[in-house]
């Protein structure tokens, strides 16, 4: 019983030191005020922007190709 405990208040003690936070969770994709570029992008990373052409509830998420020079644009939900 005692060795339960101490295995139990050890895993709360990580976790509690290392919160995981929706943003964290979901690679830490940062809303923008500004519409993203090819140039402000590093390869591979994502932002979101409200572009004003997604429905209600929904925000653009543009996405730079990891190897290319390309941008990939989508409507998800917020």
């Amino acid at each position: 019983m005692t060795r339960a405990i101490i295995i139990l208040s050890s895993g709360v003690l990580l976790l509690s030191a290392f919160p995981i936070t929706p943003a964290a969770a979901a690679g830490a994709t940062q809303v923008v005020t500004a519409q993203p570029t090819l140039a402000t992008l590093a390869p591979g990373e994502s932002v979101y922007y409200d572009d004003k052409r997604c429905p209600a509830g929904m925000i653009a998420k543009f996405t730079k190709a990891p190897k290319k020079s390309q941008m990939k644009r989508a409507c998800v939900h917020q």
